[in-house]
């Protein structure tokens, strides 16, 4: 009777799971987060991985990675540079970049931007993002699992249709300019719009409760660059004053951070006023330049080997 039992459950699972993924792959983007053609570029940057090995610098971090570190800027100065930065990157997703293409890419120095926000959040934004714009590979199915979230697994699923049966990866050119944004090789996503930043009085004030799990990640994610022995900087990009001043617990977050290794906090070193962002968390274009600016003149101050 058990092994009846047993067998029609076995047959009843197979046959939903097998009706389940081909009800996702008919009906895939209404019931996933797949979406390869992402405001933050991902797919582009991604695909060219191969043509940035040995760069002096590698980003990480957010979108004020990717919107924020110009590798235009930094080859003026002489320093190549390659920007590794996604949608809402979390230290889990960071993890997993590192994993698939540190040893590819292959640096002499990484500058990784730490956003307080990215620490507290669950990461389902950046873990669609990988699945939908980078190779599907054993990482990410192990971080889209450790989501608990079904809709990611879906898109998973979709992903995966997509990759190896559609063969997007090889069929897709994504768009250079989506909703206002600019891809330049090299991973940045540039601002077209001037527009300047200027309703400071809907920020909320934010407590930052960095998560276990994210603090973990970023702490193995250090392990990861420090065993290869690449140097490395954590910086925090300059944010506008209504949104720096309302992080309530701002300074024991920096001083968490700066327990990881050199950290610098760009909202001490740079005053920027708020012509010099486009919304409440990122730099515009003239921002972009002056941040810039100034992190070269500190690499160079601290002797950082980028060439």
């Amino acid at each position: 009777m058990m092994k009846r039992f047993l067998l029609r459950l076995l047959v009843y699972v197979s046959v939903y799971v097998i009706l389940h993924v081909i009800v996702v792959c008919a009906v895939g983007p209404y019931v996933t987060f797949y979406h390869p053609e992402s405001g933050g570029h991902m797919f582009s940057r991604t695909k060219e991985i191969p043509e940035h090995k040995n760069p002096d610098v590698l980003f990480l971090g957010s979108s004020h990675a990717y919107r924020g570190f110009d590798p235009r800027i930094f080859d003026k100065a002489g320093i190549v540079s390659f920007n590794l930065g996604s949608s809402g990157q979390t230290p889990m997703q960071t993890e997993v970049l590192l994993m698939k293409y540190l040893d590819e890419i292959c640096p002499r120095s990484i500058v990784f931007d730490v956003y307080p926000i990215v620490f507290q959040m669950d990461g389902i934004e950046s873990t669609a993002d990988l699945i939908s714009c980078d190779h599907i590979d054993a990482e990410i199915c192990k971080l889209a699992f450790k989501s608990g979230n079904v809709k990611i697994i879906n898109t998973l699923i979709y992903g995966l249709y997509q990759e190896y049966v559609r063969d997007i990866r090889n069929t897709l050119d994504e768009r250079t300019i989506i909703d206002g944004d600019l891809y330049v090789p090299g991973g940045y996503v540039e601002r077209l719009t001037n527009s300047m930043y200027l309703d400071s009085s809907s920020i909320e004030e934010k407590t930052i409760e960095a998560l276990p799990k994210q603090l973990s990640a970023f702490g193995r994610c250090i392990q990861m660059i420090q065993d290869r022995g690449i140097p490395f900087l954590l910086v925090q990009a300059p944010l506008p004053k209504s949104t720096y001043h309302n992080l309530l617990n701002y300074n024991e977050f920096n001083d968490v951070i700066a327990s990881f290794g050199d950290y610098i906090d760009f909202n001490e070193v740079l005053r920027l006023d708020d012509s010099c962002f486009y919304d409440a968390d990122h730099l515009n274009q003239k921002g972009v330049e002056l941040y810039d600016d100034c992190l070269i003149r500190v690499l160079d101050s601290l002797k950082f080997p980028l060439k």
